[in-house]
């Protein structure tokens, strides 16, 4: 299907005579680290991009494509991880925009409304009201009505760029059901995703790209996790696969940062009681929409909240992020396209929390800017040809360290880190683990939600689950396992 594709951007080559050759009737794999060429191909495939040189062709014809036009036409539909849908319009509007050449001019809001419901319904999803505008939408539910969007134009090809990602596990559940529907014998569909199980879930066939390059593919029952994961990182890495140990016992008598009683953020979070204590990682889980990120948004001072809260013995009601920040609370969010200023470089990025501790009189300090940003990248090893990139040029994985970047360097003391593994590749998720442990030896205490159960058992001190609103569980030792976790999120399990 993709022939010797190479593209260059720049000075920054991001395909390297790359090739990747999918059959009709299967789902094929795509996975790769951060910055290995997935987004670029998926680019090339929607049209959004003209390869410098290669060739795409699908049954036997080359197929010539450069604006996303063209792919429609040529039969390609992409789901993308960072959503392409358009916030301002509602929910109808984005669902059958596409469809037989419908424009966004002339589609009539009740007709719409009516054939996005029944879309939606041929889905089998019903919680989703058409007439609500996208930007009022979870990211959960942004995604299905990507996926959905996807789906609907009959493509030929069907390319999925980690449409999983912000999706909980019944919805994931529910996007395999789709695609298995949705393929036959003539059509084709390219899953790009960093979780391995879903890899091996999903797909017949699996392609493995590093540094721009095709280094292998293959049916999966040829290709186990710990070789898919050697071909992504160039070596052998155990790390990459299980974390580093967790082996750093914290003592119960450390200072508390952070406490919490009847802390409240009405109408989703009610009488959270907390305590987190310094050097301390603790992990929030629970079904999507019980809580979570209102708890996160509501300690950063961008949510009003009630109750009693404290972080280093000051309160925090009424206090805006910008308060919240210089009383050493730093925050990493679930949308990093929400957090950073894409066409901003990645030193102006980096140092945007920062600027009075860098600047004098409103003149920032070009030496004290340049040493604050250098630190910030060798210690996440960002890949970039200099500071001055625009941080829109970078992949997700660099794109995430970037942001944690910046809200490492205002020396938070406590770090809330919402789902912050989403979308990188193995790789940098160990990157990131290892940073965190950093971290907490140094004393920060952590908050850490994920998704991903195995992710807070093999991290976390203690990990809460949040159902309705309201702490149900509370998890630590030896009933700290994904079974306890799953089912206290599902109301099987009070725990204490």
């Amino acid at each position: 299907m993709l022939s010797e594709i190479s593209k260059t951007f720049g000075g920054v080559v991001a395909l390297r005579s790359a090739s990747l050759i999918a059959r009709p009737g299967e789902v094929h794999g795509l996975i790769g680290e951060n910055g290995a060429g997935k987004s670029t191909l998926v680019k090339i495939l929607s049209g959004a991009v003209t390869p410098d040189g290669g060739t795409v062709a699908f049954a036997g014809a080359d197929l010539s494509l450069g604006t996303p036009t063209a792919a429609r036409q040529a039969g390609i539909a992409t789901a993308f991880q960072e959503l392409s849908l358009v916030p301002d319009w509602d929910v109808a509007t984005n669902l059958v925009y596409g469809r037989n050449g419908a424009g966004a001019g002339r589609l009539r809001p009740r007709p719409s409304r009516r054939k996005a419901g029944a879309i939606m319904a041929s889905f089998g999803v019903t919680s989703i009201d058409p007439r609500k505008p996208v930007r009022e939408l979870r990211l959960a539910e942004r995604q299905m009505l990507e996926i959905m969007h996807a789906l609907t134009m009959a493509p030929r090809i069907l390319v999925l760029d980690e449409p999983t990602s912000a999706l909980t596990p019944d919805q994931v559940w529910w996007f395999f059901e789709q695609v298995r529907s949705f393929l036959t014998e003539d059509r084709i569909v390219l899953f790009i995703s960093h979780r391995l199980e879903e890899i091996e879930s999903l797909c017949h066939r699996v392609t493995v790209l590093r540094d721009g390059r095709d280094v292998g593919t293959g049916p999966l029952a040829e290709m186990p996790e710990r070789r898919l994961v050697e071909l992504m990182l160039g070596e052998t890495s155990e790390r990459a696969l299980t974390g580093e140990s967790q082996d750093v016992q914290r003592t119960k008598e450390a200072p508390v940062v952070v406490a919490l009683e009847r802390f409240s953020s009405q109408p989703e979070l009610h009488e959270i009681d907390l305590e987190i204590r310094e050097g301390e990682i603790v992990g929030v889980a629970g079904l999507e929409g019980q809580g979570q990120l209102e708890l996160f948004l509501a300690l950063y001072g961008a949510r009003r909240s009630s109750g009693t809260a404290t972080v280093r013995d000051k309160p925090i009601h009424g206090r805006s992020p910008s308060a919240a920040i210089r009383d050493g609370v730093g925050l990493v969010p679930h949308d990093r396209g929400l957090a950073l200023c894409l066409p901003l470089s990645i030193r102006d990025n980096v140092t945007l929390g920062t600027l009075r501790r860098i600047s004098r009189a409103g003149i920032i300090s070009r030496e004290k800017e340049a040493r604050l940003v250098s630190r910030a990248l060798s210690t996440l090893r960002v890949r970039a040809r200099s500071t001055r990139q625009l941080v829109e040029t970078l992949s997700g994985g660099n794109q995430q360290k970037v942001l944690l970047g910046r809200v490492l360097t205002s020396q938070p003391r406590l770090l809330l880190m919402y789902d912050a593994t989403r979308g990188v590749d193995v790789g940098t998720k160990a990157e990131i683990f290892h940073l965190m442990r950093q971290q907490a030896e140094a004393g920060v205490a952590i908050l850490y939600y994920s998704t991903d159960a195995a992710e807070l058992t093999a991290m976390c001190d203690r990990v809460v689950v949040l159902h309705d609103g309201r702490i149900r569980a509370q998890l630590s030792g030896a009933d700290l396992t994904q079974e306890r976790i799953i089912a206290a999120a599902i109301g099987g399990g009070r725990g204490g």
